[in-house]
């Protein structure tokens, strides 16, 4: 079994998390948490250009973030 990974929110990816209606908050936080076990689900995407950067796509939103260790940092949500 894997160690779960370490999930860490921006303050702007926070503020937009917050800015959400409670329908679409919801559904980014269980992926938020869903990353902390499995940080390169099928379906994730690396982002062009930007080294290191993941992209999950969930209810017209969209999480960039990036795995360092046992850490995902959640950068973006828009």
């Amino acid at each position: 079994m894997t160690t779960p990974y370490h999930i860490k929110v921006s303050p702007a990816a926070r503020r937009q998390i917050l800015a959400l209606t409670p329908k679409h908050r919801k559904v980014i936080i269980r992926l938020v948490e869903a990353l902390s076990v499995n940080p390169r689900p099928p379906g994730s995407r690396k982002v062009n250009g930007m080294r290191g950067l993941y992209s999950e796509s969930a209810n017209h939103s969209r999480v960039i973030y990036k795995i360092e260790d046992q850490e995902v940092l959640v950068l973006v949500v828009k």
